[in-house]
């Protein structure tokens, strides 16, 4: 029987069988292009074997035995077995980039299922029987995939390369890496950011960094009490458009037509919607839903005046940690403040470098799945992994302290926007970086915390002296603290972390639905020796955050606005309020009258919670 592989670039609108993922109608009109289609040749090859005498010749061969996994938890997962099947030849980095979904849509096709190239529960059964999923075709030979190419899209993307927006091929194939790069310079320019090269985008294009629009930075004030007060994103009145607007017309259902422009219904008012400080007008109520479904609102944003810097207690600039409010050894390596990216996934357990932070956040990533940033100031690790990707939020609490985010790598578009917040980032480099040899990729990355300090400061990312402290460190009373031997905190249905008090610190224990269904697994840290031991913590603070959807479909949480604050320390609880009027603010922690809380010194984690999840404690 001949097997056959083919390549299929499918858009599908949405599938109701293996997945339940939704691609929606473009918000912004696509100018129509002249596109050639590609055929691609299907390449047959013969393998002819060769007996030769092992009399004369003797080849030793070092074999190393992979195990493959036998379920699927998270795309690295699926790229292994991939890989295994000889479909996907691209890094095990746990990315869900257009080798990868090539290599699903393959695998789809010859398994029999809807070619989305998406990884939904039917995919990733089949992908665990691996080829025995294959559906035999009978020796029929299948027409080759079809591959579009657009000489607009040629275009823009050797404009996209000029801006240094887009770092891939230049082949006229509109692919994950081009509207990325899309979506990056629609940001710059001001425009609704949808990936989509439509007439207004093109023309921006055209005029290059002119087209960017200036930005004025919020000066920082220094106000102890003073509360988070929300103003307006714009000071500008939008008017609707209303040309299009007859209700005396014959009434229609909104649509996208072949130009790929909504066609609006004469009988609909015209709104506005807004996202991320982006502004759109819609003509019927097709249009709205599909705007609506994709986290745009009818309500516009809010944004906040800065607070400026916290008060403190007992706490002497350049000798108490900004971190943690420690007091630092007189030797300390405190040159700059780095954050780095620590995998939570159950096969990169147990991690290194936690247990050595002066501090860790705990952020919310897909798969309702949590990763770290492990905070080093005044500490060092020679031994720190698994390092992973970078999340929209990771910057979001590096930002006030001056830090330098270290991470594997992210998806396309998010580190420029990183790098536009303050944040500058290294990446996967040597000899900062290593790989070890006791684990798989992805989750076999490390570094050492005191060359990446020194390639920080080669490279000139140290923007103060003295970062400002983290949070109002100080000597509270606890008089107003409730006796509290524990504090369970919801991530999202697969994760949840419990932290318990043992009479001295707080004891780490975790449910992962991906693991087992037990709620009291013990979390471990090991060290380059391998000793290894429980994480626990002097300090932990729970702040409820808003949960949104970054456009790179990535979902994160808001930590610049207000919400609930939940802090443990010595057996003792308080539950407050943060507030943040930016993202240069430190957090402050305040009363229900708006009167600064003080936080412990010490060692602290702190758990960035969904607010739409409740904790249990008690």
């Amino acid at each position: 029987m001949k097997k056959v592989l083919i390549f299929f670039l499918v858009f599908v609108s949405c599938s109701n069988n293996d997945n339940q993922e939704l691609t929606l109608p473009l918000v912004e009109p696509i100018k129509q292009s002249s596109t050639t289609i590609i055929e691609e040749e299907l390449i047959t090859t013969s393998s002819t074997t060769t007996t030769t005498s092992p009399v004369t010749t003797t080849t030793t061969q070092t074999s190393t035995t992979t195990t493959l996994p036998t379920s699927i938890n998270s795309i690295e997962e699926a790229q292994i077995l991939l890989q295994n099947l000889g479909i996907y030849n691209g890094e095990i980095d746990g990315i869900n980039g257009s080798l990868t979904k090539k290599a699903i849509s393959e695998f789809q096709q010859l398994a029999g299922l809807v070619v989305d190239g998406i990884l939904g529960p039917k995919t990733i059964n089949a992908l665990i029987n691996g080829e025995s999923s294959y559906i035999d075709t009978g020796g029929a030979d299948v027409d080759v995939s079809k591959v579009v190419y657009s000489i607009e899209i040629e275009e823009a993307q050797i404009k996209l390369k000029e801006l240094s927006l887009y770092n891939g091929e230049i082949d006229g194939i509109n692919g994950l890496g081009t509207k990325n790069a899309i979506r990056e310079f629609q940001k710059l320019a001001g425009l609704v950011v949808d990936g989509v090269l439509g007439p207004i985008t093109a023309s921006a294009l055209d005029k290059g960094k002119d087209s960017y629009v200036k930005t004025t930075p919020v000066q920082s004030t220094t106000t102890e009490n003073k509360p988070v007060t929300p103003i307006e994103s714009s000071s500008e009145n939008y008017t609707v458009d209303l040309r299009n607007y007859n209700p005396n017309a014959d009434c229609i259902n909104g649509y996208v037509n072949d130009s790929q422009v909504w066609v609006p219904d004469p009988c609909f008012y015209p709104v506005f919607v807004y996202r991320y400080g982006q502004i759109a007008q819609v003509n019927s109520q097709a249009e709205l839903d599909a705007y609506l479904s994709q986290n745009w609102s009818l309500t516009k944003e809010k944004t906040y005046s800065s607070l400026g810097q916290v008060p403190t207690q007992n706490y002497v600039t350049g000798v108490n940690s900004p971190v943690n409010g420690l007091p630092m050894p007189a030797n300390a390596n405190n040159s700059i403040v780095l954050g780095i990216k620590n995998d939570n996934n159950v096969n990169a357990r147990p991690q290194s470098g936690p247990e050595s932070a002066d501090a860790v956040f705990e952020v919310l990533v897909e798969g309702g799945m949590t990763r770290f940033i492990n905070i080093f100031y005044q500490s060092d690790t020679n031994y720190h992994g698994p390092i992973r990707s970078a999340r929209p939020t990771d910057p979001t609490v590096l930002r006030p302290l001056g830090g330098v985010l270290i991470a594997s790598g992210a998806t396309g578009g998010l580190i420029p926007e990183i790098q536009d917040m303050g944040v500058p980032v290294i990446t996967d480099r040597r000899p900062d970086y290593f790989r070890i040899s006791s684990r798989k990729a992805p989750h076999n990355l490390y570094a050492d915390t005191s060359l990446l300090k020194l390639t920080a400061i080669s490279r000139g990312y140290k923007k103060v002296d003295n970062p400002q402290p983290l949070f109002p460190w100080g000597d509270p009373s606890f008089q107003n603290w409730s006796n509290n031997s524990y504090l369970t905190l919801t991530f999202s249905n697969y994760t949840k972390t419990t932290w318990t008090w043992n009479g001295n610190t707080y004891d780490r224990t975790y449910y992962d639905a991906y693991k087992n269904q037990r709620n009291d697994n013990a979390h471990y840290w090991i060290d380059i020796n391998g000793n290894s031991n429980q994480i626990s913590f002097k300090t932990i603070i729970a702040l409820f955050c808003e949960p949104y959807v970054h456009p790179l479909q990535l979902p994160s949480v808001k930590t610049v606005g207000e919400g609930r604050a939940i802090i443990l320390h010595g057996g003792k609880m308080l539950d407050a309020k943060w507030k943040r009027g930016s993202n240069l603010d430190p957090f402050h922690i305040v009363d229900g009258n708006n009167n600064i809380l003080y936080v412990p010194k010490g060692k602290v984690w702190i758990s960035l919670v969904p607010n739409t999840k409740n904790p249990s404690f008690g």
